[in-house]
């Protein structure tokens, strides 16, 4: 059975169910409700009918104050055992009856308590005529009470002091009025629950032949969908919404079996374009990966050219200095004293030479550094250092490079300062190379630095020993934050503004810094200066533990 049918069925029968429940008991809870209200109005019709013949009988007797003849007009109607008939003085004491036995007793005493029994003591106080269905040794039984007022007709025996004299109580046994009405009401309600059930059957059999059955089919033919037949038909007859929507169904699965022809060809399409730029890429690759490996080559080949001609110019150059320093002290101490005051060709050549011997030395001890940080660097990159690893003070490297800075600050009226009031800083490593890597930091602060100061800070940084180099310079913009590393890269404007250095000491820090398994990072905005800091475990990894960028992993 189809799940959806089943539930959606259940669910409205259910609730017709429900429905016609509530609706079957409102509707006899309203018919209860007139049957006794009915029952009460017929009852009281009839008993005072009844009353009044009673009344009519024992009246004229009463008025004549003959208490004989009233007497043997109620035993006359002790014939009649459906019927209890009681009158009463002012007192509720029971005077006539067509019941011996209730003679001078109280009426209330022969009545059941409750709503009735208020009544009978209310009527011997005021007139009132009031009627009610009572149960009596379980048998119903209609009680009427009417109030009998002091008229002039008995004034004669009764005076005329009091209003009322008493009352006149009947109480008639009901139950073949009963169970008549009761059987009607019965028959009645059969019949109302018979027409509610055809009904409800009718109902339900039109929903499921409209609805369910036609709502269960397009959710068969749905699920055939679900399952990848686009050949199905929403045919479900008829000519209301549903009959329309099985119409939109079917259009909607044949776009769709439409645009799954086209996605098909597309994809076809797309397949073929695919690997015709899969093999584009794999040749691409092959290009940029034989292009990388003469890149790998050339890299190394410039490494061993820098290194190679660095160290071919070292010696020759080493010996230019040495000379040039040696003739600059003997022409200062032999030649020049002698043509003092000379102004002829002689004397103007000898001060030339005095002049133009300090910037030779001072060019060549600049080329003769440039050589160095050259190869440095070059021993650095090709992984040929052979690294000093002791125990030391990362405070006093700090420290030592200050203090080889600090002329070059003072020349440039910039404050320098050493923050490292935490220390000792005890780690391990190459105290030589920490201590250049970070004299080229502050170098490069005091280079781009016009006011202000340089601050060198040493810190602990968790299981890391740090140091930051702050500036007040003019700042390093975001896209050269990564740039300034690079190997001969100086920012500015080379022509107007060419900045002092190499461009290599930026690029040996971080060299340095990775050989002990740390890093070099800057933090700038323009404007408001710079932080490089430097970060170096306080154990240095073994080598083969760094990456191929020099890094710990």
């Amino acid at each position: 059975m189809n799940p959806f049918r089943h539930s959606l069925g259940v669910k409205i029968a259910a609730a017709a169910f429900l429905a016609a429940a509530l609706v079957f008991a409102g509707l006899f809870a309203v018919d209860f409700s007139w049957y006794h209200d009915n029952l009460l109005l017929e009852l009281k019709a009839s008993s005072d009918f009844s009353a009044e013949l009673l009344q009519m009988a024992v009246e004229e007797p009463m008025r004549k104050g003959d208490d004989a003849a009233t007497i043997r007009q109620f035993e006359n109607l002790s014939q009649y055992d459906h019927l209890a008939l009681f009158m009463t003085d002012d007192k509720g004491r029971v005077t006539y009856s067509n019941r011996s036995k209730a003679l001078r007793r109280q009426v209330a005493d022969l009545i059941p308590p409750g709503p009735f029994k208020n009544v009978i003591d209310l009527g011997l106080t005021r007139p009132l005529d009031r009627s009610s269905l009572l149960r009596i040794d379980d048998r119903p039984h209609f009680a009427e009470i009417k109030t009998i007022q002091n008229a002039p007709s008995c004034h004669h025996c009764h005076g005329s002091s009091r209003a009322i004299l008493g009352s006149l109580v009947m109480l008639q046994d009901v139950s073949d009025q009963y169970d008549r009405l009761a059987r009607f009401h019965f028959e009645r309600t059969v019949f109302l629950f018979v027409a509610l059930a055809a009904l409800l059957a009718g109902l339900l059999y039109y929903i499921n032949r409209a609805f369910i059955s036609r709502v269960a089919a397009i959710t068969r033919k749905t699920e055939e969908v679900t399952g990848g037949n686009l050949d199905v038909r929403f045919d479900v007859g008829g000519n209301d919404e549903i009959s329309r929507l099985s119409e939109h169904l079917t259009t909607m699965v044949a776009g769709r079996k439409r645009a799954e022809g086209k996605l098909a060809a597309l994809n076809r399409d797309l397949e073929k374009l695919v690997e015709r730029r899969t093999r584009d890429l794999a040749r691409k690759a092959a290009e940029l990966e034989a292009a990388n490996r003469r890149l790998v080559e050339l890299d190394r080949m410039k490494t061993v050219f820098l290194s190679t001609v660095s160290h071919e110019f070292k010696t020759p150059l080493t010996a230019v200095l040495g000379f040039a320093r040696l003739i600059s002290r003997r022409f200062s101490r032999d030649i020049l004293p002698e043509v003092l005051g000379r102004r002829d060709d002689f004397g103007r050549s000898a001060s030339q030479i005095a002049e133009n011997l300090p910037i030779m030395i001072e060019e060549g001890e600049r080329l003769s550094e440039l050589i160095d940080k050259v190869i440095d660097l070059t021993d650095l990159e090709s992984g040929g250092v052979a690294w000093d690893m002791a125990p030391m003070d990362l405070g006093l490297a700090a420290a030592s490079a200050v203090d080889a800075v600090r002329r070059e600050a003072e020349a440039k009226n910039l404050s320098l300062t050493l923050e490292a009031d935490g220390g000792p800083y005890p780690m391990r490593g190459d105290r030589n190379r920490l201590t250049a890597a970070l004299t080229h930091l502050l170098k490069n602060a005091v280079a781009f630095t016009s006011q202000g100061g340089v601050t060198c800070r040493v810190y602990r940084a968790g299981q890391e020993l740090a140091v930051d180099v702050a500036d007040t310079g003019r700042g390093i913009s975001q896209k050269d934050q990564e740039a300034i590393f690079e190997t001969f890269r100086q920012l500015g404007d080379h022509l107007t503004d060419k900045p002092g250095g190499t461009g290599l000491g930026l690029a040996i820090a971080r060299a340095v810094a990775r050989g002990h398994g740390g890093r070099v990072t800057v933090h700038s905005v323009p404007g408001q200066g710079s932080v490089f800091t430097l970060s170096v475990p306080l154990e240095p990894p073994a080598p083969g533990e760094l990456d191929q960028t020099g890094e710990a992993p």
